[in-house]
């Protein structure tokens, strides 16, 4: 009897095309919501993606950022 494999989903994958198209989807749903853009975050993420950072480091440096914008004591990223 074969054996089955289980798909994972595009909204769970690992896979760095199913992550960039999360991220495109994000900024759809961002602009349906009328959300403003963080232009200082968008430019983060450019360099982290031109570094290579990993999309678990970028989420904690984006973190970071964004949690020194609501605290701005507690300095840049």
């Amino acid at each position: 009897m074969p054996t089955s494999t289980r798909r994972v989903s595009r909204l769970h994958s690992q896979d760095p095309a199913d992550a960039a198209w999360r991220a495109r989807q994000a900024q759809v749903d961002a602009d349906i919501e009328g959300l403003s853009r963080d232009p200082g975050a968008d430019r983060l993420v450019a360099k982290m993606q031109a570094a290579g950072v990993a999309p678990r480091q970028r989420i904690e440096k984006l973190k970071v950022y964004f949690r020194a914008r609501q605290n701005p004591k507690m300095g840049g990223p």
